[in-house]
């Protein structure tokens, strides 16, 4: 066994995103939780392979099935206030001593839902990390916007 001390400054970064859906806001909330598979996925190679889900209950698991079995949990909500905002917290999966704070909100705007997301972390927090988690959001939020308003 070993155990060491690391000479190594905890660092914050922070990363906001939105998106308005031309939708109603409780059919936007619903579709979070209901078909994350849809919009939350790394690639169309994953995409059935590695389905994501979102459990909408205090505690509930936001994470990736594996295909032998095994689940990667991103986060677990926290707060859960029903067509306005929930919050996840967790480590999205990351290898790093890293803590991740996420809020999304979900606002009426004229005209749709507006979709925002405050991505907040804390730890080992490489350089880019936000930029990485930013481009992310925006990739599943975009996805959820075409899914919702296919509709």
């Amino acid at each position: 066994m070993t155990t060491k001390m690391m000479e190594q400054s905890a660092r914050v970064a922070h990363a906001e995103i939105e998106i308005v859906i031309k939708a109603p806001k409780e059919e936007v909330y619903n579709a979070w939780f209901e078909d994350t598979s849809a919009w939350f996925y790394h690639s169309e190679e994953t995409k059935n392979s590695q389905p994501t889900h979102c459990e909408q209950r205090m505690g509930g698991k936001f994470y990736t099935a594996l295909p032998d079995g095994g689940f990667n949990v991103l986060g677990e909500l926290t707060m859960i206030k029903p067509n306005e905002k929930i919050r996840i917290r967790g480590d999205c999966t990351m290898p790093m001593a890293v803590l991740v704070n996420i809020t999304v909100a979900f606002e009426e705007v004229d005209g749709g839902t507006r979709v925002s997301i405050d991505h907040r972390m804390a730890g080992e927090v490489a350089d880019g990390m936000a930029k990485d988690f930013e481009a992310g959001w925006l990739d599943g939020l975009t996805k959820l916007k075409g899914l919702v308003e296919s509709r």
